[in-house]
C-alpha cells in the first residue's frame, strides 16, 4: 500500500469513528479467542470507548477475534475485540463485548486523558432556562 493510499485509508477510518480516540503507548496482552495457543503481547497505539489500534509482530486477519488485557494503570479486560483493518503491522480493533465494570474502568482512563480540544465538543446539549412568564423552568436545546 502506498503512503498516500495508507494516509487516505487512515483518514477515512478516522472519519467513521463515533467516539474520541486518544494516543497512548502502552503494552497489552492478547489471546486469540478459541485458540489458546495464540497468546502474546502487543503495543497499544490509540484507544477509544469503542476500539483501539495496536502494533504487533503477530499476523492477524480482518475478522479475527481477540481477548485483550489493556495495561492501563488499572488493567482492563476486553473479552471480545474484532480486527476491522490491517495496515502492515498495525491493526484496528472494534470492541464487540465489554462488561459494564470494564467499560467503566476504560471510560475513567479515557476521561482523564482526553485532550483539552476534545472537551469543547463535550459541552452540554441542553440547558435549564427560567423565563419570567413560565412557572416552571424548561429545557432549551443549545445546538
Amino acid at each position: 500500500m502506498s503512503s498516500a493510499t495508507a494516509q487516505q485509508s487512515h483518514q477515512s477510518r478516522a472519519d467513521q469513528r463515533q467516539t474520541y480516540r486518544i494516543t497512548v503507548a502502552r503494552r497489552l496482552q492478547f489471546a486469540q479467542r478459541h485458540k489458546t495457543s495464540r497468546i502474546g503481547k502487543a503495543l497499544l497505539l490509540d484507544l477509544s470507548d469503542a476500539g483501539c489500534s495496536l502494533q504487533s509482530k503477530h499476523g492477524f486477519k480482518v475478522g479475527e477475534r481477540l481477548a485483550l488485557v489493556l495495561e492501563l494503570p488499572q488493567p482492563v479486560l476486553i473479552t471480545d475485540a474484532q480486527i476491522v483493518w490491517v495496515d502492515g503491522s498495525r491493526y484496528g480493533l472494534s470492541f464487540a463485548r465489554v462488561s459494564p465494570l470494564e467499560r467503566s474502568r476504560l471510560r475513567r482512563f479515557l476521561w482523564k486523558h482526553l485532550p483539552d480540544a476534545a472537551m469543547s465538543d463535550l459541552l452540554p446539549l441542553f440547558a435549564t432556562v427560567e423565563e419570567p412568564h413560565h412557572s416552571q423552568p424548561r429545557l432549551q436545546i443549545l445546538r
